[in-house]
């Protein structure tokens, strides 16, 4: 496996995902493979299906929703390019606490390409919703506070299992399959609400326009100078919390610095920004 391709494809919302990644990267790199990360918004299908050809193994990496994938991973993943040969694979997910077979779940649609998941980890990181979803929902995830250093190490365990071509599927018990029961209630909620979550403080709002161009779905727009939200939301976050007013809202609520701090969660290191992740290499 060394000097091995391996490029990692993955979205990341506020950068958790895209923490991991590198990560997972540099530990295998570390190990003689070439280990190379990339965000799915910096690259083409065609571009990606360049990489994948030449690829001696493929990583795929998202954050968890309500044991869900986001829906631009799931429209990456159903474009992936079938392959001959049982192409290995690997597929590690971020979440706050748990999500069953989060990493695990599309692995008909995956293996129906031709691909082998031969690993699929979780890695619980800080929870990035600060939005004021009443106290009970924020109590509950203020317990989920997960410290960097675990996940390091989980992925350096994933790449020396990675190297040494021993798999590592979690996930796949009869009961942490019963992620598909907190699936289908998050897909329903979704479907009715998604469209309602997120208006503008317009006395706050200076039409900076980051929220516009930090969507991964192109799905907000300026209109008289104030951001207005289609239906295509994937509920990454960034507008939210990367707003420089604070001044998108939740729920018709507004950040709420008493309940979460100063701010809202901005990556799990401090040299992250958003920009990182749409912007062409």
């Amino acid at each position: 496996m060394t000097e091995a391709f391996i490029p990692i494809f993955y979205f990341s919302g506020t950068g958790n995902t895209w923490w991991v990644g590198n990560q997972i990267a540099e530990e295998l790199q570390e190990r003689g493979c070439q280990a190379q990360p990339i965000s799915i918004e910096q690259v083409t299908d065609d571009e990606a299906h360049e990489l994948i050809e030449k690829a001696a193994m493929v990583g795929i990496g998202y954050p968890i929703y309500g044991s869900d994938a986001p829906l631009i991973m799931q429209a990456f993943i159903e474009n992936l390019p079938a392959v001959t040969g049982q192409k290995p694979m690997f597929i590690y997910v971020t979440q706050a606490a748990w999500s069953g077979d989060g990493a695990y779940f599309m692995r008909k649609l995956i293996e129906a390409k031709g691909y082998q998941i031969r690993w699929a980890v979780h890695f619980n990181m800080p929870n990035n919703i600060n939005a004021d979803l009443g106290w009970i929902i924020t109590m509950i995830l203020k317990l989920f506070q997960a410290k960097l250093p675990h996940a390091a190490e989980r992925a350096a365990k994933l790449a020396q299992h990675i190297v040494d071509n021993q798999p590592w599927i979690m996930g796949k018990s009869s009961f942490l399959s019963f992620g598909w029961t907190q699936r289908f209630f998050f897909r329903k909620g979704f479907d009715s609400s998604h469209k309602n979550i997120w208006s503008v403080d317009a006395e706050k709002c200076t039409s900076c326009g980051r929220c516009v161009r930090l969507c991964p779905v192109d799905n907000i727009t300026l209109v008289d100078g104030l951001p207005q939200f289609g239906d295509q939301c994937n509920i990454c976050l960034r507008c939210y919390n990367y707003c420089p007013e604070l001044a998108i809202l939740a729920y018709k609520r507004p950040y709420n610095p008493q309940m979460f701090g100063t701010q809202p969660y901005q990556g799990p290191v401090s040299e992250f920004k958003p920009e990182m992740l749409i912007e062409k290499k």
